[in-house]
């Protein structure tokens, strides 16, 4: 027994070394082993145009894509001919990735504030290495976060290492969701689609990450038909957790319905608009109901501005302190009927808004105050049950893809419209939201937020992680497609004159398996020497306890490829099978992100050794 007790204690000390190894491997930041980008037409200098044309990997993509009208010829014609045809096609995706490294630094040379510039960002890899690499540069800039976990259940299983289910699923939920909070806005907002298998055990996760704030739950009629279960009934519904960032987080509106959608005929940088009376009309719009709401402004010509005042107390109305000018006119928010009425604002949110605001003739024709109303301002309280038909998976996800490639080619796709609405009501209604979705799949998200924005101009912005195969057959050719046309039949685009620009930005980054596969243990001969020295206890405990940590740390981050940090390479995972192959990483981009830097401008001269790279840190500073 006590030669079992020793020999049981030595090997859980030595396991514990081992799994603190694996832990500190698994917590290490990742390399960006690859980046590219795919940018319509319309923002690639025609100068870049030939070399285009004469890509036949690029036609092919195009081609596989449904994207050539049939004119499958036009890599054999003259290049004129092709070029023309660029130029006539403006948003035909660019793909970097069938590029060499020359046209890339070529096309980033020509664009200025490069990551406000992009739409979107797809990341190759684990979620929670992604997470990881993305703290820095997102910290509270995400509205939305949402997800669409694995539902652990026998048609969307999770292949764990052991036969705990439950808790290993529990562990992969509660990992990522302790990183999710710091990059939400503080009035971010989390939604999470699961059915009955775990939504208790994601409910507990979300009240313990969010310090109870949940919002509230949705239910979804997602399979009007319904998924036969053991129990002898059909499951038709799935949830919607809703969780916020804190207390200024909230539960909004459902997007505006086509008749409100209608009213939005006007548009700017930011987007649609219509303008709206700035004097407030229906339920506690009187003057008694909100007295600091009353108070005069100047026109002069479109010049508007609120002049100095200070409250009294006691009357609780303002004193005005500044006098109208000769040419100045006064008005109130007094209806047509002479009743008064209160603004939409207080005076010195006016005075923060001028530039949204404007003078127009109102239906008596006189000059008043208008201002830009949005489409994020309409819509439809939502409810707590969403059983509308467009919420239906089987018409609105899996036939959608069917239209979009010809075949499903993914299992289980949401409902766009379910996803659109998750979005609208977390607060990404507003036009310049990030979305960020780390359960990517088939690239609904991403297709959701072009939605929205296709709508009403907006540009919004979108975060998706996915590290399955189908990334590359699904996930990012849904992007190139809808991009090019908002429909499609048979895999073959249908209205091409509905094609927007756009740009986004993908990264592959190092997996735990790559970690592994650079894993070389090194001993010093000065090491090893005075190993041997030491007593065959001390070696024995130097062996349980020490070595993996001490004997990798070479490997780990090595120094020593600093110093060509141009061809740095790593032994990267090429199938699921294990196979892999030694690829030169981008120790440029990993190092963007570890500082969190926003990029304003990339000039590659490697001819010359060296990458200029300017752009802000998270505190604002230039660098």
């Amino acid at each position: 027994i006590q030669t079992l007790r020793a020999i049981a204690l030595d090997l859980v000390t030595f396991l514990a070394q081992l799994e603190d190894f694996q832990l500190k491997l698994w917590l290490k930041k990742k390399f960006v082993v690859a980046t590219h980008y795919c940018i319509t037409l319309d923002r690639v200098p025609e100068s870049l145009y030939s070399t285009i044309a004469d890509n036949p990997l690029q036609w092919e993509q195009w081609k596989s894509l449904g994207m050539l009208d049939g004119k499958v010829d036009l890599i054999n014609q003259a290049e004129s001919g092709s070029v023309d045809y660029l130029k006539e096609h403006p948003y035909l995706m660019a793909d970097t990735a069938l590029f060499d490294a020359e046209f890339k630094y070529a096309l980033l040379a020509g664009v200025d504030n490069l990551d406000d510039s992009l739409d979107g960002l797809l990341i190759h890899g684990d979620n929670f290495q992604a997470l990881n690499l993305l703290q820095e540069r997102y910290r509270e800039q995400v509205k939305c976060v949402y997800i669409d976990p694995p539902y652990n259940t026998d048609a969307s299983a999770i292949c764990y290492k052991n036969g705990y289910k439950s808790s290993s699923w529990v562990s992969l939920i509660q990992g990522r969701l302790e990183k999710t909070r710091s990059i939400l806005t503080n009035d971010g907002v989390l939604i999470a689609a699961i059915d009955d298998a775990q939504q208790r055990e994601l409910s507990f996760l979300l009240s313990e990450n969010f310090a109870e704030n949940l919002l509230g739950t949705i239910c979804v009629r997602s399979n009007p038909s319904g998924r036969p279960t053991q129990t002898g009934y059909s499951v038709s519904h799935e949830y919607l957790l809703v969780a916020g960032q804190s207390e200024k987080s909230v539960i909004g509106r459902l997007p505006p319905t086509p008749d409100q959608k209608a009213r939005f005929n006007q548009s700017d940088e930011d987007g649609v608009f219509e303008w709206r009376n700035m004097r407030r009309e229906g339920s506690n719009s009187d003057r008694d109901a909100r007295r600091a709401l009353y108070y005069p402004m100047y026109i002069n010509g479109d010049e508007i501005r609120v002049p100095k005042m200070s409250w009294d107390e006691s009357a609780e109305s303002w004193v005005i302190d500044e006098q109208p000018a000769e040419r100045d006119k006064v008005v109130y928010p007094d209806n047509d009927e002479g009743v008064q009425k209160t603004w939409r604002w207080e005076g010195k949110t006016i005075m923060k808004s001028i530039s949204s605001l404007a003078v127009r003739k109102d239906r008596s024709g006189k000059d008043y105050v208008y201002y830009k109303r949005r489409p994020n301002e309409e819509g439809v309280v939502s409810v707590s049950s969403w059983f509308d038909a467009k919420y239906s998976a089987t018409e609105h996800g899996t036939a959608l893809l069917k239209n979009l490639f010809g075949s499903s080619q993914f299992s289980f796709p949401k409902s766009i419209h379910a996803v659109v609405d998750s979005i609208y009501i977390s607060g990404a209604s507003n036009p310049k939201a990030i979305t960020l979705d780390y359960f990517g799949g088939s690239g609904t998200t991403a297709h959701a937020v072009i939605n929205l924005n296709r709508e009403d101009k907006g540009k919004r912005k979108y975060i998706l992680v996915e590290q399955g195969d189908y990334f590359d057959t699904v996930l990012k050719p849904r992007i190139q497609k809808v991009i090019y046309s908002a429909d499609w039949k048979n895999g073959n685009a249908t209205a091409p004159q509905t094609g927007i620009s756009h740009a986004f930005k993908v990264l592959k980054i190092e997996s735990y398996e790559d970690t592994l596969n650079n894993l070389q243990l090194r001993r010093t001969g000065k090491q090893q020497d005075l190993l041997v020295t030491l007593s065959e206890s001390a070696q024995e405990d130097y062996l349980l306890r020490y070595l993996l940590d001490i004997e990798s740390r070479g490997s780990l981050l090595s120094v020593e490829q600093f110093n060509k940090p141009f061809d740095c390479k790593l032994k990267v995972t090429v199938d699921s099978a294990g196979a892999y192959e030694e690829r030169t990483i981008d120790l440029v981009e990993t190092f963007n992100y570890l500082i969190g830097l926003r990029v304003k401008h990339i000039d590659m001269q490697l001819g010359k050794g060296f990458v200029a790279v300017t752009g802000w840190l998270p505190t604002g500073e230039k660098t």
